[in-house]
């Protein structure tokens, strides 16, 4: 982005927005994004609520679950998902699929695309996009938004097919609130590192490290 530009909206899946909401640190999301983070109703439909039978979007599907657990980390994570469903205004916004974003979404979820993919690059290995990963994916090529995502179908498909797309993975994310002063590099690294990782799950091959000044990813 040439500077004095405004950054492009930023469009965000699942696995991102929980690993945020649930460690509570959600408020990072808009400081990073620089203003609101769009989210799409395969991941987040605010008309669900945890009572709903059958949640249909991914965030909702999780909230519902830790409804019914009563660990310490399962109540913690409810209270954050609560919490951040009530901050409309202040931290994220609800975005709308065209018909065509549609389209595109459902054929990112085929076999053909991940087909065509592995023809550019045969050693690609690539799992299946999840319907919500597809949606936010979607968006962001259609419109040219930033897709915060650390899916391991959705990451190579794009990079391939779309490599116009604007990708962070979660590691980036911590590395530069470090590296904007949003975060000191004890937090970043126990965020990255321990919660996110270590109590929330997060699958990945990337290691925050410290070097030369300043926080970056190495991945192995």
């Amino acid at each position: 982005m040439k500077p004095g530009l405004p950054s492009p909206p930023v469009i965000l899946d699942n696995m991102v927005l929980v690993m945020f909401v649930d460690s509570g640190m959600a408020a990072l999301l808009p400081a990073l994004a620089r203003g609101r983070v769009f989210v799409s109703p395969s991941i987040l439909d605010a008309t669900e609520t945890a009572n709903s039978c059958d949640p249909v979007s991914e965030f909702m599907k999780g909230l519902a679950r830790f409804t019914r657990l009563d660990d310490v980390l399962s109540r913690g994570r409810l209270e954050y998902r609560q919490a951040f469903l009530q901050s409309l205004a202040g931290q994220w916004e609800a975005v709308t699929p065209t018909l065509e974003e549609l389209r595109l979404a459902n054929e990112l979820t085929k076999k053909e695309t991940r087909e065509r993919a592995r023809l550019l690059h045969p050693e690609l290995r690539l799992a299946r996009v999840d319907p919500g990963g597809a949606e936010a994916a979607a968006i962001a090529i259609s419109r040219g938004w930033t897709l915060w995502t650390d899916d391991n179908g959705t990451l190579p498909l794009i990079r391939t097919l779309y490599p116009e797309v604007t990708i962070e993975r979660t590691c980036a994310l911590v590395a530069r609130a470090i590296n904007e002063g949003l975060l000191n590099w004890v937090e970043g690294y126990a965020l990255f590192e321990t919660t996110f990782k270590g109590q929330l799950d997060l699958h990945t091959v990337a290691t925050l490290v410290w070097e030369q000044g300043e926080a970056r990813c190495v991945i192995h």
